[in-house]
């Protein structure tokens, strides 16, 4: 079972992500480009330097690393790159409350947070966009989305664990 959950900066992915995998009892993959970014460098100056090669070689050990046991994925692409994942969630939620929840995660201003949330979320959108001819505003490919506004983090996990036991279900019919 490999289940990619994926949506803007701020949505909640890591945060959804590890509550699902302990609920399930399985691995939890978050490998970000925020693991490159080191002392004062910000998430949105490694998305800058970032060619294609250095995306590519890194997005496959993402992949890789899915298929070795069932697991959560909590990166931006994982519904795209995972072939045979289980069951793809987008979640959202409105900038006013990502640049909330990245202000305090981060300590800064929510002015200043949405100014990131929007720089970063532009830069990656035209970073996949270049490197894989992903439009991340399209989400035909997804089984569910779901506003993280209207749900605590918990209970979003849970409506993640059902959707991801009933859609196991069907494969063994």
């Amino acid at each position: 079972m490999i289940i990619c959950i994926s949506g803007y900066t701020g949505s909640g992915k890591t945060t959804v992500g590890e509550l699902l995998a302990k609920e399930l009892g399985i691995r939890h993959i978050a490998h970000s480009y925020k693991d490159f970014a080191s002392g004062k460098e910000n998430v949105i100056n490694v998305i800058k330097k970032a060619d294609s090669r250095f995306a590519k070689d890194f997005d496959s050990q993402v992949v890789k690393e899915a298929k070795k046991q069932d697991c959560v994925v909590t990166t931006w692409l994982g519904p795209w790159l995972i072939k045979d994942a289980t069951l793809r969630i987008w979640l959202n939620a409105s900038l006013e409350s990502r640049a909330k929840r990245i202000a305090r995660d981060k300590g800064m201003s929510v002015a200043k947070a949405k100014k990131y949330v929007m720089e970063k979320d532009k830069l990656t959108a035209a970073h996949f966009k270049r490197i894989y001819k992903i439009d991340l505003a399209d989400h035909s490919q997804f089984d569910a989305e779901i506003n993280t506004e209207k749900y605590k983090p918990k209970e979003i996990a849970s409506i993640i664990a059902y959707l991801s036991i009933e859609k196991s279900k069907r494969r063994f019919d």
